[in-house]
């Protein structure tokens, strides 16, 4: 035989009642309310992320009092100047910096700030062209992208640095936020790839290299009325610009062209094809 159910007293009762009306009204909206957009349910697992809400209402300024213009010479001699510059992209900030195809907005990888802030500038989702990573080394290209075979090897070190620019597949390492605009939408070009570049501008070399210790770099290029061809003056850094109250630092380094950097796409490596001539000389693929 089975032995006799016990039911429960009337006290146990009672008392869980009681426990349960308490919590009830000490705290009812935290006991009933749903979970919110963009939060996370009990079980784990996130809901959809509404970003474009949360990015209209952050804003994000300048982390300095006003924009620091630094002058340096053209040879990146004098490159110690721009030891406060490393200091600001290390707190997260942006600014304009020379390369050896004109000059970009730059901001450091890892500053969510500071990417969010260059898409801003160049306009959230009219920015069409995308943003490209600037690298110390061969090792960070093959950190953050993948299907790098002996032969792409060999390319990108004959190449590297200098005024090329190679679109590559794009690992899981590198963050979501350079692929989306601030409306939470992507962007026009494909989010599995991404453009790496390593310019040999010797100020860009000087303080990405030293000053910042081959720290990645996320760049795009300033906002220009120039189409392309030519050379891209210190003029276009004017302090009257529309953009220029918007970064944190300018590094005027003179004249740079401004014909763009020579792109190849190898997403596909036996099938590499060239994407634009630019100054950088063709290579024999």
């Amino acid at each position: 035989m089975f032995p006799r159910r016990r039911e429960p007293s009337f006290s146990l009762v009672l008392a869980a009642v009681t426990t349960f009306f308490f919590m009830l009204n000490d705290s009812p909206a935290s006991a009933f309310q749903l979970p919110r957009r963009g939060s996370f349910t009990q079980c784990g697992r996130k809901k959809k992320f509404c970003l474009s809400a949360k990015m209209k209402n952050r804003k994000i300024g300048r982390i300095v009092s006003q924009t620091e213009h630094v002058e340096v010479s053209c040879d990146g001699s004098d490159a110690w100047r721009c030891a406060e510059v490393a200091e600001i992209l290390r707190r997260g900030g942006c600014g304009v910096l020379p390369t050896c195809t004109g000059y970009g907005i730059v901001a450091k990888l890892d500053s969510r700030d500071g990417i969010e802030r260059i898409l801003r500038i160049k306009g959230l989702e009219r920015c069409k062209k995308p943003l490209s990573l600037l690298c110390s080394d061969l090792a960070t290209i093959d950190r953050y992208c993948y299907g790098i075979d002996r032969g792409v090897f060999r390319t990108l070190k004959s190449a590297f640095p200098g005024p090329h620019t190679f679109i590559l597949p794009a690992s899981t390492a590198l963050p979501k936020q350079i692929f989306i605009d601030g409306k939470g939408g992507k962007h026009g070009w494909a989010r599995q790839t991404l453009g790496v570049r390593m310019p040999d501008d010797p100020v860009l070399r000087a303080l990405q290299d030293d000053l910042l210790g081959g720290d990645s770099l996320i760049v795009s290029s300033i906002p220009s009325s120039d189409d392309g061809g030519g050379t891209q003056f210190a003029a276009c850094l004017d302090p009257d610009a529309p953009w220029y109250s918007d970064v944190d630092f300018v590094v005027d380094a003179g004249e740079r062209p401004l014909d763009g950097s020579t792109i190849y796409d190898f997403t596909n490596p036996s099938e590499p094809s060239l994407v634009r001539e630019g100054i950088g000389e063709l290579l024999n693929l």
